[in-house]
């Protein structure tokens, strides 16, 4: 009876200090998590219930399958690797410079004042260095910020850029070098790929794709003295099917392949490259004034042939669809800009930053889906017209 007692309360003993090992992980896991989220680094997502299911299922999968010691090392261990998972702080801002392109509107303009607010040496590029968007960046940010002259298509003004930046570094107890740069500027065409003139492909080719390739050979050796950051804007354009999308689609899979070359070639000089996916946001281009022009303009550059084959009935439901489908889009920006941000400073920047209502589930899942179930998907939810067909075919 006494050595079934002595074997009761070394039991009993036992469960107590796993019990104690238990919460002690749990309270300090739980803290370091909730300190990243105060400090606006975590955001709710497929990491945060990663965070949830280590700490609700598997501390008792742990406690009670496991047992002993192997149970509070494989929680520990679990914690550990969510944590390094979740996005790492920050680098001190201030006094660092960073060149923007893109910055009349949209994700550029929005990044331009967050960094100049958070102390960064802004260069705001702009395709229009006397517009609206310019003029009211100079009116709401600080001294520091610079209004620069840049289409990103002509050499000319890369190189005036270049100078320009040039002329503007290492000032007294700034650090050398530039030390990001956030290849923003681009733009959008609509439209099947078959009713698409072959001058839209090379716009966008020209404005998205090269100019981020001009720019970043331009500026790699001031990116070098820094050991600075390369932020590419993409698209989740970049992974998924797009019907109505083609011209713009191909563009951003060229700048995705550009980018992920880039980022393994760039380490050996210490410059971390990331990609920006966004997934619906309202921008300029989503305006029913940009929209109207792109639906004239596409329909003007169509030869005669491809009108009637398609007819203006089809044509226009195509835009109508796509009217209908912006309206789910989030005028809120922050996720891209704090995911730029992220790029720019973070202690462990992420190759990849998927922003956006469901963006990062959503090329995960197209991700691992067999290619006859995603093309399902994209066909009953994409813009398609299913209610009517090409005139030919009707």
């Amino acid at each position: 009876m006494l050595i079934m007692d002595s074997e009761e309360s070394a039991l009993d003993d036992d469960f107590l200090l796993y019990s104690v090992l238990y919460s002690s992980i749990t309270v300090v896991f739980a803290m370091a998590v909730l300190s990243k989220f105060l400090t606006n680094e975590f955001r709710f997502g497929i990491r945060s219930v990663l965070t949830l299911a280590i700490l609700f299922i598997g501390e008792p999968l742990c406690q009670f399958l496991m047992k002993g010691p192997q149970g509070v090392m494989a929680f520990g261990l679990g914690c550990l690797l969510v944590y390094s998972l979740l996005p790492s702080g920050h680098l001190p801002a201030t006094k660092k410079a960073v060149l923007i392109t893109g910055c009349d509107s949209g994700f550029g303009h929005a990044l331009a004042k967050k960094l100049d607010s958070i102390g960064m040496n802004v260069f705001a590029a702009c395709l229009d260095s006397k517009g609206p968007g310019a003029l009211h960046l100079k009116n709401t940010t600080s001294t520091r910020l610079k209004i620069v002259q840049l289409d990103v298509t002509k050499e000319e003004e890369i190189h005036s850029c270049l100078q320009y930046v040039e002329g503007n570094l290492n000032r007294a107890g700034d650090p050398p070098g530039l030390w990001g740069l956030v290849n923003n500027a681009g733009t959008a065409s609509l439209g099947e790929i078959d009713m698409t003139d072959i001058r839209q492909f090379q716009k966008l080719m020209e404005v998205n794709f090269f100019g981020t390739v001009r720019m970043t050979k331009a500026f790699l050796p001031l990116l070098r003295q820094a050991g600075g950051r390369v932020v590419n804007v993409s698209s989740m354009a970049d992974q998924l099917p797009t019907p109505f999308f083609g011209a713009y689609s191909a563009s951003k899979h060229a700048i995705k392949g550009f980018t992920e070359t880039l980022r393994h070639e760039m380490k050996k000089w210490n410059i971390q490259v990331s990609l920006i996916e966004p997934s619906g946001f309202c921008t300029g281009a989503t305006t029913e004034d940009s929209i109207n022009t792109v639906q004239r303009q596409t329909w003007e550059q169509m030869d005669r042939h491809t009108r009637e084959r398609y007819g203006e009935e089809y044509y226009n439901q195509l835009f109508a669809n796509y009217r209908n489908f912006i309206l789910n889009f989030s005028k809120d920006l922050s996720p891209v800009v704090r995911a730029m941000r992220s790029g720019l400073l973070s202690k462990r920047p992420r190759e990849r930053y998927p922003c956006g209502r469901g963006a990062e589930t959503i090329l995960t899942l197209f991700g691992i889906l067999p290619i006859w179930m995603s093309d399902k998907i994209i066909q009953t939810f994409g813009l398609g017209v299913k209610n009517i067909k090409p005139r030919v075919l009707s």
